[in-house]
């Protein structure tokens, strides 16, 4: 199971979006559990995340994506931005990856123009964390993946940005 982890960044409306589409998911049984990184004082972001049952963690401006891993209950995470929406049929691609490849981490590309700078930085072979991921908790814990991600054939849009 997964723990679906969100960095919030103060934008409700964009929160209420991601959560919303990870609702079949989670009714699937694919997600078990989320946690929202968000800002320190901000209710409204605090009051979202205790209405769909998901855990809070405040954070300062900035906050890194390990606060929110470190509350994952399970051994793998799905990395969102507030505002990211999976493309139809992401539950099948990503339960496909996970029994394909075990331990390799993946991503859900941005689709877009916002696509542009997480391109080049797939291209260039990044090993950095961010949004899109779905790799082991240790992994991500460390900072950096052990390898570039595989590329998921289902992406994400950045809706609300």
């Amino acid at each position: 199971m997964l723990t679906a982890v969100i960095r919030a960044n103060g934008r409700a409306e964009a929160l209420a979006a991601t959560l919303s589409v990870l609702i079949p998911a989670v009714a699937d049984g694919v997600i078990g559990h989320a946690v929202v990184i968000g800002a320190e004082g901000d209710a409204e972001t605090l009051r979202l995340a205790d209405a769909t049952g998901a855990s809070y963690v405040a954070a300062r401006n900035g906050a890194s994506w390990s606060l929110g891993v470190a509350q994952a209950r399970g051994d793998w995470v799905l990395l969102l931005e507030a505002g990211d929406l999976p493309e139809p049929h992401w539950v099948a691609s990503i339960e496909r990856h996970l029994l394909i490849a075990a331990t390799t981490p993946a991503l859900m590309p941005l689709r877009g123009l916002a696509a542009l700078r997480e391109w080049g930085a797939v291209s260039l072979r990044s090993r950095r964390v961010r949004a899109g991921l779905i790799a082991p908790k240790k992994q991500l814990l460390s900072g950096r993946l052990p390898a570039s991600p595989r590329r998921l054939a289902v992406g994400r849009e950045r809706a609300l940005a």
